[in-house]
């Protein structure tokens, strides 16, 4: 690598003065920018009021009136929440008034759902504010096994069910095969259904294509 190159290197891992101060809490980054214009942001104890200043965060020491500044780091948290029947897995809706995120406290509006059941589904979902974690859980690369128990009205055959899901049940475009489909002991027309595919879960239309 020559100079030029370990500049450009060097480079992408500086970011602009204000967005850090954002980072740290002091305000937006327009507000940011005003104690910038103001003189009072010093890095490495010197004074700054260049609007076009960059950083590098692993190396440069930032102050504000004369305390060191760092970025707030949000503790990675994961909920655990068993979505009840009749709530959309979304943040909003202008059709659903009912969400998943009306029942929870503001704290985690802006969670990340690792995967979704359908609006008429029930069950476990996982939360979280790592963004990071809830693209490997639900990215098909990762072979996330799903679990549902899906109870029909009319049962058209064990035997009839795991044939189609082995085949692939056409639903909504897409083609649905299931890792396993089994009649669940001693319950009658309920069957434990255990999906691995990245796509869109419609069991409900796929059981209601079978009759």
């Amino acid at each position: 690598m020559n100079l030029s190159e370990m500049e450009e290197f060097m480079r992408h891992l500086e970011i602009r003065l204000n967005r850090f101060l954002a980072d740290c809490g002091l305000g937006s980054r327009r507000k940011t920018e005003e104690l910038i214009q103001k003189g009072h942001i010093e890095i490495n104890g010197k004074r700054v009021t260049n609007l076009g200043t960059r950083i590098d965060p692993e190396i440069d020491v930032v102050s504000y009136l004369g305390d060191v500044v760092k970025p707030i780091v949000e503790s990675k948290k994961i909920l655990i929440f068993n979505k009840p029947i009749g709530y959309l897995c979304s943040h909003a809706d202008r059709f659903h008034e009912k969400t998943i995120f009306s029942l929870l406290p503001s704290d985690y509006k802006n969670f990340k759902i690792a995967g979704r059941l359908d609006l008429n589904s029930r069950g476990l979902l996982i939360l979280t504010n790592d963004g990071a974690l809830a693209q490997k859980i639900t990215h098909p690369s990762n072979g996330s096994e799903k679990e549902y128990l899906v109870t029909l009205k009319h049962d058209p055959g064990e035997k009839l069910i795991q044939a189609a899901f082995q085949k692939g049940i056409l639903d909504a475009g897409e083609i649905l095969h299931a890792k396993m489909v089994k009649l669940v002991p001693g319950k009658k027309c309920v069957y434990r259904v255990i999906l691995e595919e990245g796509k869109k879960d419609r069991l409900e239309g796929c059981f209601g294509g079978l009759g």
